[in-house]
């Protein structure tokens, strides 16, 4: 019986230390919805740098972007 309580308290540690681990090394990317918006506003910057739309039309764009 001492034997098996052993056998759970190790077990509950190796939980716990895999665990924290985990976390602590969790992936630094930044979220998918993250990684759009960049992309998605890297573009929108490339066609007004180009001139290919305007001001206005620029900030609306960046605005719904940045909503959505």
């Amino acid at each position: 019986m001492m034997i098996f309580a052993a056998v759970i308290i190790v077990a509950i540690l190796v939980f716990i230390f895999r665990a924290s681990a985990w976390t602590a090394h969790a992936p630094s990317q930044p979220a998918p919805s993250h990684r759009a918006h960049s992309a998605g506003l890297h573009a929108l910057d490339e066609r007004y740098a180009r001139g290919e739309i305007n001001r206005e039309e620029y900030l609306q764009k960046k605005r719904d972007i940045l909503e959505g």
